[in-house]
């Protein structure tokens, strides 16, 4: 289940069972999920406009707009260093982003996107740093 995104009919569900009174543990059960998705749902998708009640819609919206916005763009400088390290020694033997992204994914389990990715290179060369990264189809 790792990395799925709630349907809307799951949340439809966790609004009723909600408003039935329902704990989250028992709605985890009952969509056999784990207790911190439903948690971690109800914490970061219900609007305090709302006065402390999920609402499906407004989660589902919340949860969009949060996937959908663009990380900021010194999101690489908050890479622990070792990783910083790896992208920067990757990008200095031509792998590309896309490349080192997926890798970082495997061995590492760390998303970052290719597009940070790109946002650094750029950012290195406006500030003068240009380490010669080239790409092969790039």
């Amino acid at each position: 289940m790792q990395g799925k995104h709630l349907t809307q009919k799951e949340r439809f569900y966790i609004e009723k069972r909600r408003g039935e009174g329902v704990k989250p543990a028992t709605i985890a059960r009952e969509l056999d999920l784990l207790r911190s998705t439903i948690s971690r749902e109800l914490r970061r998708n219900t609007d305090p406009a709302f006065n402390g009640v999920y609402s499906c819609r407004r989660a589902d919206s919340l949860a969009r707009e949060r996937r959908h916005k663009p990380l900021p763009k010194n999101a690489f400088h908050r890479l622990e260093p070792h990783i910083q390290d790896f992208i920067r020694q990757e990008l200095s033997t031509h792998t590309s982003p896309e490349d080192i992204s997926g890798r970082l994914q495997l061995e590492f389990d760390v998303f970052v996107s290719k597009n940070t990715l790109y946002r650094y290179i750029q950012q290195e060369r406006q500030a003068g740093g240009d380490r010669g990264y080239r790409f092969q189809g790039h």
